[in-house]
């Protein structure tokens, strides 16, 4: 009967979730629903504010199909302002600025429109976009476009496969694209995965235990879910709640729209993702478990309390602690439902429920470790390792509340891979943690060497393999490396004295080839710090080329000098550098483009007239001899039959 009485509540308290004015920008009117980006496509592969490493996910994604080269449609109508380039995160990207108020940003794309181009090649920094470079373009006119035209094609261009990546903002607010339109209408169902039950004191106990709880769910009928265990949870002290949970949709998992924890008919603690400030773009780790959750999805582990310096926007109250089960707020015997709720894409709802009472246990025999914290959000931290030679400083807002932090040199690891000569101790920066504000510097110090030009700071992977820490700089008056950290993890200093290999890509398997669409690609790699984006050596007939470099898969596109692609016969030779300075060996390859087939041009027939008076016959009624007529006096007139265009499958939202 309680059950029944809370689900009762439940569909009563549910239009709090609902969309509404608070969703948009003050003001803000929606007349139209935005059009679909994507011709030809209706699938959602990236909710709105769905964790990512380090960051939200300030858009939504949609499918390509896995495709290049698919258009790209304006959502409304507007002006396109701005284009940029990066090539570390969103690719090729486009600014559209709508007569509506919002600006719409398009990422990951292959390339402009030919109206967008022409305004690129009359900038500032057109060498830029002609060398492919990174840029960011503000164009000298905007560019016109209307609902549905389209602006651009897609790629695979930054980070990730083939797909559309679609923000929408104002104001340095960035807003859901699913309330202007850009969501499913009907979608796949809600399924929620686990539970976490974590202390939130030293001598909190769960079911006996001072640990965290992992509980999967499973389905009972419908959309409702409870735990695979015993549905009662006995509790001790403070307890905090995490739920994994996604919404299907194809073989994607895509992050919910609004997540509520109720006891009774009380909402304890909950969220909506509807808006996202611009500088609330890192405070992810605040809604999301950053050690298990990961970007697709498999999980997404929510919290359902408040965090210390939570000041998200959506969420059902910032205060603090707000959401925490406490066993002293309980009456013995007096078991209390707990029931979640989710909605998402398409109106899908689902619901868990499972009881907490209150432990009465006696656990005085139990030994607990005591929670120590040497790093705090307010206020600046510095130490050292015990042989001083790495150094880690963390300023204010370093972390989003507490942390404790210790640095251990790991004397038995031994980098072995040939051609790194390890120059440090390898330092273990631990326990694992991942809510960073600001994040650490760190100094490693390294002894006097010939090496030290080409040395550099490496992260040591759990594979046994290294990875060149990004952004690390070296001081020569004290003789030591440093760089702003994220992450914890293993670190050394590596000097790289193995030069990097290219060779030709797998795509040029032939040596001769036709002049449409050619394109000449090579492939590089490295072992150490890898290949520099602009370190090439390039000649085509003697010419110096220019090359773009894919870090995802090694791929090297040569398209300068344009001579590449005239028909004859051509010699390329090319060698790549990496960031530690070595040269790669020189590859040479010889190809043909072929010339293309002349078209003969065919002759016109001639046409015979009968009956054709001339002008000096005018007057003459007498009949003449019919003679053969040039076709610049009359030609043939060929019907022409012009086929319909098929119409465009409709894209719309499932």
């Amino acid at each position: 009967m309680l059950r029944s009485f809370v689900l009762v509540l439940i569909f009563f308290f549910y239009p709090i979730s609902a969309i509404s004015v608070s969703d948009f920008p003050p003001g803000f009117v929606l007349k139209n629903p935005y059009l679909w980006p994507v011709k030809g496509y209706d699938s959602i592969t990236g909710a709105f504010g769905e964790f990512r490493t380090g960051h939200f996910h300030m858009g939504q994604d949609f499918s390509t199909g896995g495709r290049i080269g698919i258009p790209i449609l304006a959502v409304a109508k507007g002006k396109v302002i701005r284009v940029q380039r990066r090539w570390t995160s969103i690719g090729y990207a486009l600014f559209l600025q709508h007569d509506d108020g919002m600006t719409s940003r398009y990422g990951h794309l292959h390339k402009f429109s030919q109206k967008i181009i022409k305004q690129i090649l009359k900038s500032k920094q057109a060498k830029r976009y002609k060398d492919r470079t990174d840029f960011d373009i503000a164009l000298p006119e905007a560019v016109e476009v209307e609902a549905g035209e389209t602006i651009a094609f897609s790629g695979d261009t930054g980070v990730g496969p083939p797909h559309l990546h679609f923000e929408l903002f104002k104001d340095n607010v960035y807003y859901n694209p699913m309330h202007y339109g850009l969501g499913y209408n009907v979608a796949e169902p809600i399924v929620f995965n686990t539970i976490r039950i974590t202390p939130q004191t030293p001598r909190t106990f769960i079911n006996g235990r001072n640990e965290t709880v992992e509980i999967p769910f499973y389905e009972t009928s419908g959309n409702r879910f409870e735990l695979s265990e015993s549905p009662t949870l006995f509790i001790q002290g403070k307890v905090g709640i995490q739920v994994a949970i996604h919404q299907k949709s194809n073989n994607n998992r895509l992050g919910i729209f609004t997540l509520d924890m109720l006891i009774g008919e009380n909402i304890l603690q909950g969220f909506q993702l509807s808006k996202i400030l611009k500088e609330h773009t890192r405070k992810n780790v605040l809604l999301y478990d950053s050690s298990v959750s990961k970007p697709n999805g498999n999980p997404f582990s929510y919290y359902l309390h408040t965090r210390d310096g939570n000041d998200l926007l959506g969420m059902r109250s910032n205060g603090r602690e707000q959401g925490l089960l406490d066993s002293e707020q309980m009456r013995l015997g007096e078991p209390k439902e707990i029931t979640i709720r989710a909605t998402g894409m398409g109106g899908q709802m689902s619901f868990a429920s499972f009881y907490i009472l209150k432990d009465q246990g006696d656990y005085s025999h139990i030994v607990t470790k005591e929670w120590k914290y040497n790093v705090y959000y307010d206020r600046y931290t510095t130490f050292k390792s015990k042989d001083t030679k790495v150094e880690l400083f963390f300023p204010v807002n370093a972390v989003y509340s507490k942390a404790f932090f210790e640095i251990e040199a790991q004397e038995q690891i031994q980098i072995n891979t040939k051609g790194l000569n390890q120059l440090s101790s390898v330092y273990k920066i631990g326990p694992d943690f991942k809510d960073f504000n600001l994040g650490y510097d760190l100094y490693v110090k390294v002894p006097k060497t010939k090496d030290i030009n080409s040395a550099d700071l490496y992260e040591v992977l759990a594979d046994g393999n290294v990875k060149k820490v990004n952004g690390s700089s070296f001081s020569s008056w004290g003789q030591f490396f440093k760089v702003r950290l994220r992450k914890t993890g293993l670190f050394v200093v590596l000097s790289d004295q193995t030069p990097p290999a290219i060779y030709l890509h797998e795509l040029m398997n032939k040596t001769v080839y036709p002049r449409e669409d050619f394109a000449l690609y090579l492939k590089a790699v490295d072992v150490g710090s890898g290949i520099m984006p602009d370190g090439f050596d390039i000649t085509v007939d003697g010419i110096p080329g220019k090359a773009e470099y894919f870090p995802k898969d090694g791929r090297l596109e040569i398209f300068e000098p344009e001579i590449l692609y005239e028909p004859g016969k051509h010699t390329v030779l090319a060698s790549v550098r990496d960031f530690a300075g070595n040269w790669s060996s020189t590859v040479r390859y010889d190809y043909e483009i072929q010339t293309p087939p002349v078209i003969e041009e065919k002759k016109k027939p001639t046409i015979e007239n009968q009956n054709i008076d001339t002008a000096k016959d005018k007057k003459n009624t007498k009949e003449t001899k019919t003679k053969p007529s040039s076709p610049k006096v009359q030609k043939a007139v060929k019907p022409i039959t012009i086929a319909p265009k098929a119409k465009d499958k409709k894209s719309t939202s499932r």
